[in-house]
């Protein structure tokens, strides 16, 4: 059995192999991750059972989605039962283990949704926020500690800006002081500080010329290889209108006017719950038109998933930009690429903050700096005649 000193980097990249292996954490003693041969995970404590048998055991603890520090957390719960309360978990059915009891993140997600979507008006925001905490999903709620938090916060950062760490981790507050009202939970289980606003990493990332060339031969390869699906038309879409992935995502054929070329987006699925109609451009009007032939529907989702909206969008386009060989470009950069165009060509800030549906003119002000460099390219061209 190998041993390593584990970071959740490194759990990651762990894969199958010909044969069945075991990868012991040298932090947690006796905790291991156990990898099948079908790629399949499960974390493990390896134990030494109470006096008078004394032997060594496994116990399945969790699924490999389970992140470390919830693996650690959990393998020293049952340790403290062993060594404690001299409790073997794997021969004692009587006895209650806390956190194998306790609700988990996705349980508790599933009964604040109703209540969340039908007494806040961005309900639907609050939701998509939550499910953000993917690799959190399957973790007791027991188990949030403010260790978990605050390493999720410090993977984030550089990532996300630190006001939207800030919202995301009290959207999770909110759900967490809802279920202590109703009995849920007994009590909050982190304290966390916010993240600084001000030091947070605002970068504004566009696609060069070049770049822009690479990406589209790599969609146009990709549906050569694999078909026509979902992903090219809406990379068009976001480039060609800055709408957000959350927003995008919830578009119903009904929002869409095709025919004066318009779109709707409802106060329901926008960050700042207000309704907004937009122009689509010709490139944004062609794609979904092409999509809609493809489909050949007229109502419901737009990107459907699996009987409701798609959400896995990331997989399948960091794939597409790794292979076009784009460095540091998320899906939310193609917000940022599409107010840089219009920057760049001069389009004025108080246009670019309606098409951006920015609620006050301080957040186009980032873009204030291309708009000035096309400004000055156009003095230069005159000083030249």
């Amino acid at each position: 059995m190998v041993v390593l000193h584990l970071t959740q980097a490194v759990v990651n990249k762990i894969s199958s192999k010909e044969k069945r292996y075991d990868i012991r954490d040298s932090k947690v003693r006796g905790l291991f991750l156990r990898v099948e041969v079908s790629g399949k995970r499960t974390w493990y404590l390896n134990y030494k059972s109470p006096p008078p048998i004394s032997i060594f055991k496994n116990k399945k603890l969790a699924p490999g989605e389970v992140s470390l520090s919830g693996a650690r957390e959990l393998a020293k719960r049952f340790i403290s039962y062993l060594y404690v309360e001299g409790v073997d978990p794997a021969l004692s059915n009587d006895v209650k283990v806390e956190v194998e009891e306790s609700i988990s993140f996705r349980e508790l997600l599933e009964l604040y949704k109703p209540f969340v979507l039908s007494h806040k008006k961005s309900g639907d925001v609050t939701i998509r926020m939550l499910k953000l905490f993917d690799e959190l999903m399957d973790i007791p709620i027991i188990l949030l500690t403010s260790t978990v938090i605050e390493n999720w916060q410090t993977s984030n950062i550089g990532i996300l800006k630190g006001a939207t760490i800030n919202r995301r981790v009290a959207a999770l507050q909110g759900m967490l002081k809802w279920a202590i009202e109703r009995g849920i939970i007994s009590s909050m289980p982190f304290k966390v500080n916010k993240i600084s606003e001000k030091d947070s990493k605002d970068v504004i990332r566009y696609l060069s010329e070049e770049e822009r060339v690479r990406l589209f031969k790599t969609l146009d390869k990709r549906e050569k290889k694999y078909g026509k699906d979902f992903l090219k038309t809406a990379v068009i879409v976001s480039l060609n209108t800055g709408i957000r992935k959350g927003t995008l995502l919830s578009l119903v054929w009904e929002d869409i006017d095709l025919d004066n070329k318009r779109i709707s987006l409802r106060a329901s699925i926008m960050k700042g719950g207000k309704n907004v109609i937009l122009p689509l451009n010709q490139d944004a009007f062609v794609a979904l038109s092409d999509w809609q032939k493809i489909t050949n529907c007229s109502s419901g989702y737009i990107f459907p998933g699996d009987g409701t909206r798609l959400s896995d969008t990331k997989n399948l386009f960091n794939k597409v930009i790794k292979e076009a060989n784009i460095e540091n470009f998320t899906w939310h950069c193609m917000r940022h690429d599409f107010a840089s165009q219009l920057a760049i060509k001069g389009v004025s800030l108080h246009i670019i903050q309606k098409l951006m549906c920015h609620s006050s003119s301080e957040m186009t002000q980032r873009y204030a700096h291309l708009s000035m460099e096309a400004l000055e390219n156009a003095l230069e061209i005159l000083e030249q005649n």
